[in-house]
């Protein structure tokens, strides 16, 4: 489903996928990796077109990151509503949101919209009418107050539970659709239970962050609670939800796990759910779900921890642990003073920013959240009118086919595992720069929202999720559809369709120019073409075969040589402070990506290094670089090395390019150079 709110600070969706991150100190000398503020001219402006000029102060040889990225860092200071500015990606998301906020303050004088174009009217308009807002906000806190002081029993709160399976979003329980393991023409259903509010359980184990996230806690029991019990009886209460969160958080798998298990085949019929976990409240959603459908089973210590707790936990903790999960994101508009507690809590122990953006784009961003597609439709015709897709296609099909040229030249698959490495490339479906039709486009069903009632729209969004995926597990699964808008500045592929998805909204400088030569375009966007493809190979995609079923098609002698090669790349990110493991996938989508569009850019290999064109070469290491050229706050950089399975920006240059013999050629390091690797060294898993 495409959930639109999650009551954490990190939602399992970007526990899973989150990219990138940046950040913002007040010097104005050079930027470190972590740095934000920039020189004494920087400017927060987004050009049309960013320059990104080299540093000839500091040898590519040394730092080919800072060589390629410092003065661009110089030049720009960070927003401080915001936490992080990769300058490739993020350029490309300001530029677009702005056209979105544009859109959308335009829609109140519309008077001619499609059904599709009032359903993103409607939520818009009731998301920037605070005075409602605010009213709304009260109503529903006292409401819900009342409703959980009415019960009085565990059985109480497994019908209040049950009753509201599709109603209130989040609950204890989130369901969403995945596709079969064994037959990805199919849907499987997973549970994942989330009490754990902080990125990652070692944040529980901070003494100064959880005194602050207490004392969050404490004031929304001072609040909700309406002077009906006291600020000592609000304090305790704070005190026994974190320790439930930080007991729940021993269960839940940390992030290397976690990714590790999502390809693991763990499923549990829904007649052992309800003879195993008795108490769960899920009786109305599995009489809704088709006989066949399987039930995903990945973190089943977390399932147990729910079943204690439903049965015979302390029944008043697990109420408001429960009341704080569906209220904590709605005191907003009409309960300032908590949000700035919130708000604070994250800026000075996540690496927020220190200001939040304005309504009308916090208002643009939900609703582009909650309609991307829809967003999307309206704007993409207005904002790329000319693209050139057949030119942009070319250049995919060049890194598919080095990428082929490349597996048949490998050296230590065996010939039935090369050939199925080879056959997976080639059968690949490339769908590039934006859905060709409905089906693809994956709408939302269209309903009449309010244009005052923003929580109840909220809820209405969630619950039309939750109905359209279950209608659909009874479905053949549509392998067709895009599963983020074409404005998305990122690119994905799915191992369960075996296809790779590149969106318009990334295809733009530095990523892509069409004017420039291939070998630039290569660097940039040719990388990420072989990094998303690589994926299809990696540690985690290697499992599924051609037709996106998990199906092992490498030998054990494959898997054993496999094996060796990851484990050096994992040692060389863990010796920088990185988990290898958590980040191991990523990086050989890294390594394939830049490796072989280097090879799609400069096909004649083994060449003389006189005869070797050595400024074009330059460029395409250069042009890779600006991709990952950016800031980040110091508390965002904690959290991503101990969540995001990429590595961090300059990881992500630095620790590749070594592998390089065209950029050790390109720049003429030697040994000695910290950017130096010898041949014997350098890492090449395919």
């Amino acid at each position: 489903m495409r959930k639109i709110r999650s009551t954490g600070w990190l939602s399992l969706s970007a526990l899973i996928l989150i990219t990138y991150g940046c950040a913002h100190p007040s010097k104005t000398e050079p930027n470190a990796a972590t740095g934000v503020s920039g020189g004494a001219n920087a400017s927060m402006e987004i050009p049309d077109r960013r320059e990104f000029p080299v540093n000839p102060a500091i040898s590519p040889c040394v730092d080919f990151f800072e060589y390629s990225c410092s003065k661009v860092k110089e030049s720009f200071k960070l927003r401080d509503d915001r936490s992080r500015h990769i300058f490739a990606f993020s350029d490309s998301n300001e530029r677009l949101l702005e056209k979105k906020k544009a859109f959308m303050a335009t829609l109140d004088q519309n008077q001619s919209l499609s059904p599709r174009g009032q359903q993103l009217k409607d939520i818009y308009l009731s998301c920037t009418n605070t005075d409602a807002r605010v009213q709304e906000e009260k109503t529903l806190i006292a409401s819900e107050w009342k409703t959980i002081q009415g019960v009085q029993s565990h059985a109480d709160f497994h019908r209040l539970l049950n009753d509201r399976i599709f109603s209130m979003d989040p609950n204890f329980v989130h369901v969403d659709d995945v596709p079969n393991q064994e037959d990805p023409s199919q849907r499987d259903l997973l549970f994942i239970i989330s009490f754990q509010n902080l990125p990652e359980r070692s944040y529980y184990d901070k003494p100064e962050l959880i005194k602050d996230y207490q004392a969050v806690i404490e004031e929304f029991f001072s609040i909700v609670g309406a002077g009906k019990i006291s600020r000592a009886e609000a304090r305790a209460r704070a005190e026994k939800v974190v320790q439930f969160e930080r007991d729940f958080a021993q269960k839940y798998p940390l992030p290397a796990e976690f990714r590790e298990r999502l390809n693991q085949k763990r499923e549990i019929k829904p007649s052992e759910i309800a003879k195993k976990y008795s108490h769960w409240p899920v009786e109305k959603l599995l009489a809704r779900v088709p006989d066949r459908t399987r039930i995903r089973n990945i973190i089943p210590e977390t399932m147990d921890f729910l079943e204690t707790q439903l049965s015979a936990g302390d029944l008043a903790t697990l109420k408001d642990a429960y009341l704080y999960s569906i209220l904590g994101d709605e005191l907003d508009e009409a309960y300032p003073q908590f949000y700035a507690k919130v708000f604070e809590f994250k800026r000075k122990h996540l690496g927020g920013p220190d200001k939040r953006p304005d309504l009308k784009e916090r208002c643009t961003k939900f609703v582009s959240a909650a309609f991307d597609r829809e967003v999307d439709a309206e704007l993409l015709p207005k904002i790329f009118p000319d693209f050139p897709e057949k030119k942009f296609a070319g250049l995919a099909l060049k890194v598919r086919n080095s990428i082929i040229e490349g597996l048949k030249s490998n050296h230590w698959l065996s010939p039935k595992g090369k050939q199925s490495a080879i056959d997976k490339i080639k059968k690949a479906r490339l769908q590039l720069v934006k859905p060709r039709n409905d089906r693809e486009w994956d709408f939302m069903p269209i309903q009449k929202y309010s244009p005052t009632d923003f929580i109840a729209n909220k809820i209405k969004v969630a619950r039309v999720q939750d109905e359209k995926t279950i209608r659909e597990l009874k479905e053949k699964r549509d392998p067709n559809r895009w599963s983020m808008g074409p404005l998305t500045v990122n690119a994905y592929y799915s191992a369960a369709d075996n296809k790779f998805v590149m969106p318009i909204g990334i295809l733009q400088y530095p990523f892509y120019d069409p004017s420039l030569p291939d070998e630039v375009n290569l660097g940039s966007v040719g990388a990420v073409i072989g990094h998303e493809l690589g994926h299809a190979i990696d540690d985690q995609g290697s499992k599924y075969d051609d037709l996106g079923r998990m199906h092992e098609w490498m030998t054990q002698a494959d898997l054993a040589n496999f094996k060796k090669h990851s484990e050096k790349l994992i040692g060389q990110f863990n010796g920088i402070g990185h988990n290898g493991v958590l980040t191991l996938g990523e990086n050989i989508g890294d390594l394939v990506g830049v490796s072989f569009a280097y090879h799609a850019a400069f096909p004649k290999q083994n060449v003389a290094l006189a005869e070797k064109n050595l400024e074009a070469e330059q460029k395409f290491f250069l042009q890779y670089a600006r991709v990952w050229c950016g800031v980040i706050r110091p508390g965002m950089r904690e959290q991503l090395l101990k969540v995001d399975p990429h590595s961090v920006i300059e990881a992500r240059v630095n620790q590749q390019v070594r592998h390089q013999t065209g950029f050790q050629d390109a720049y003429q390091c030697k040994a000695g150079d910290p950017m130096y690797l010898p041949a014997a060294e350098r890492i090449r898993i395919w």
